[in-house]
């Protein structure tokens, strides 16, 4: 086969589809087909207002936008992907099953700064969560009047980045809290195993219902899957991970905000896909 036919070969197997937004330039206004192969880009066309082929150096700067747009949003959508909404199911079981970790009389001595480290932990889960939610709606609502209004307005990009920055915070705090007390909840379990018997039975009943929320077959499951992603929200930053908790927040914080207000796509990851 010769490479003409290999490359029209090729093409037959792709799909496109146009952005359901444009893109405005230096007064100029592109739109943005994308072609996918196997749910994987394999190339971008963009034309102007005459739909006709932007210039290259038109096409990377539209393009470049489009990265920045995506960059905001990259985490949520792989979260997304990832949890399927669990994240808000696991936060109501906690909270309808927590209040027991509050009886400072069952635990003992030795145990206690276990459960109260553990205690505050899902506190500062479901807070973000609930932060998490509210944004996540907000994220949509943006996305569905770009979609309506058929454009990225100035004031949407400043939407977009603020809405970026508040989510990935909330979504830090709450993964490295729930990293650090990874070990709390085994050993809450394990203190549950070999004490239960010796518990009054309402008591026992309600200390069972939240081990059975924190095991590793439920909350666990979707806790462990949040950490694995904290990789993804320090990806270009510079964190000192020895400090407390709260230190660490509040640095992520700074940096990530920084990072997100001045970021740059890096054209040269998509350059090859530009067709004209």
């Amino acid at each position: 086969m010769t490479d003409k036919l290999l490359k029209q070969h090729k093409r037959l197997l792709e799909q496109q589809h146009k952005l359901p937004y444009t893109i405005k330039l230096d007064g100029e206004v592109f739109t943005i087909i994308i072609y996918t192969k196997l749910n994987k880009v394999a190339g971008v066309t963009v034309v102007n207002s005459k739909d006709e082929p932007a210039t290259m150096k038109e096409a990377e700067a539209v393009v470049n936008r489009i990265q920045k747009y995506n960059f905001y949003f990259e985490y949520l959508g792989k979260r997304a992907h990832v949890i399927k909404e669990r994240d808000s199911i696991i936060a109501e079981k906690i909270e309808q099953t927590q209040l027991i970790l509050n009886d400072n009389t069952i635990f003992g001595e030795q145990m206690q700064p276990t459960i109260d480290e553990l205690n505050l932990a899902m506190e500062v889960y479901k807070q973000q969560q609930r932060k998490l939610d509210v944004y996540q709606e907000d994220i949509t609502l943006l996305n569905q009047k770009i979609k309506m209004q058929g454009e990225i307005l100035e004031e949407d990009w400043e939407s977009a980045e603020n809405l970026s920055i508040a989510f990935t915070k909330a979504a830090y705090a709450q993964s490295i809290y729930l990293e650090a007390t990874r070990k709390n909840r085994k050993q809450l379990a394990k203190w549950f195993h070999l004490h239960q018997k010796e518990l009054p039975t309402e008591k026992q009943k309600a200390l069972g219902k939240i081990v059975s929320v924190l095991s590793d077959t439920n909350a666990g499951l979707v806790f462990d899957q949040i950490i694995s992603l904290r990789p993804l929200l320090e990806e270009g930053l510079m964190l000192d991970h020895e400090q407390s908790l709260t230190q660490r927040a509040a640095e992520f914080n700074k940096e990530f905000e920084t990072h997100c207000r001045f970021y740059k796509p890096n054209i040269n990851k998509v350059k090859n896909l530009i067709r004209q």
